[in-house]
């Protein structure tokens, strides 16, 4: 599986929003440029490179890791910078209530996508991949195999100052919650209190609260992270950031989550016709399947599953068994008042964190 995508990556954080006011007026291409905001290695460099021999046009993938910042610049409408994003359903589902995002329910090949991907996408988005929560851990560190919620919740010895978590209001409390046999998606103060509680225990056992792919690639201290919490296809980036296949992908045997992220366009882009041919151009089933197991990640395409290898299709981390697909739940989109509540734990556990 290929992942280096350096020809048109460019990270979001090395851009400043400086930068970023300036890009338009220098961009180097004198063809139509088509700006992607995307996680880093989630398009394959084949995909992109078709679709720009086809159309006669450039892409410039802008990356992210932090879903916050995302936002900020999805939201700005001052600006005009973005073409074309991916997102988790959720916020797919928020910008297109609050009209951030254009209406594609016309786009072509709709058809091939699950019903049910199309639904959490809504009008105004396009499923692409979809994925689970769960842990990645280097087997050359550890000893005792990592298998569930509870074992970076447990204060395992050899785990002690080597954990990382993700550092968003969700994905940070959703792990814990699970671990206490409650609903990922809860509101109900009791449960956010014990879920907060347990987080404050293990700050003593995290190393970071940093994305793990992004925090390989930054980090001094990288060798000291031997467990994470990461999505799906994470550990094939992370093995290619150390140079070692090392990282190995486990699903928890306690419940987990589902993921899905979807193609949007902002309403304010000026390509909107070239944003909407690439999301028809990748969702032909013969190029989804090609990007998909390139990626590393499950396909929403029905008919793209049967352009795929079957060592792809039959790898259960990927795509998995109907037992286990039953224990997986959906993320949802939450209330006002329990993101806002979610933030503040999210924020405090940072601040205790930093304190030791």
């Amino acid at each position: 599986m290929n992942h280096l995508l350096s020809k048109y990556r460019k990270p979001l954080s090395t851009w400043g929003f400086y930068f970023f006011s300036t890009f338009v007026s220098i961009n180097v291409y004198s063809s139509p440029t088509l700006n992607i905001l995307n996680w880093d290695d989630y398009l394959s460099e084949e995909t992109i490179a078709g679709w720009e021999s086809l159309m006669g046009a450039k892409v410039q993938v802008i990356t992210y890791d932090d879903e916050d910042a995302r936002d900020l610049l999805l939201t700005d409408t001052t600006q005009n910078l973005i073409d074309l994003a991916i997102v988790d359903s959720p916020s797919a589902t928020k910008l297109a209530k609050l009209g951030y995002v254009v209406n594609l329910k016309d786009a072509a090949h709709r058809s091939d996508i699950e019903p049910n991907w199309l639904q959490r996408c809504g009008d105004n988005g396009v499923p692409y991949l979809w994925g689970t929560l769960g842990i990645a851990y280097r087997e050359d560190k550890i000893d005792q195999p990592i298998n569930a919620w509870a074992d970076l919740f447990s204060g395992r010895e050899d785990l002690e100052g080597h954990i990382g978590m993700l550092g968003d209001y969700y994905s940070m409390t959703a792990p814990a919650l699970i671990h206490l046999n409650l609903s990922p998606n809860t509101d109900k103060e009791d449960d956010l209190k014990a879920m907060f509680e347990l987080l404050r225990k293990q700050t003593n056992s995290v190393l970071t609260y940093v994305y793990a792919p992004s925090y390989l690639l930054n980090s001094a201290n990288k060798d000291e992270l031997y467990a994470a919490v990461v999505y799906s296809g994470d550990q094939f980036l992370m093995n290619d950031t150390i140079g070692k296949e090392v990282w190995r992908y486990v699903l928890p045997d306690e419940p987990s989550i589902v993921w899905l992220d979807c193609w949007v366009i902002p309403f304010n882009s000026e390509k909107q016709s070239l944003a909407l041919s690439f999301i028809e151009y990748i969702g032909q089933a013969n190029i989804a399947a090609k990007n998909s197991e390139e990626v590393g990640v499950a396909t929403v395409n029905r008919k793209a599953r049967s352009f795929q290898s079957k060592e792809m299709t039959e790898d259960e981390l990927i795509y998995p068994r109907e037992e286990g697909f039953d224990k997986l739940v959906s993320v949802e989109m939450l209330s006002d008042a329990n993101i806002r509540q979610r933030i503040r734990i999210q924020e405090a556990i940072k601040v205790i964190h930093e304190s030791k």
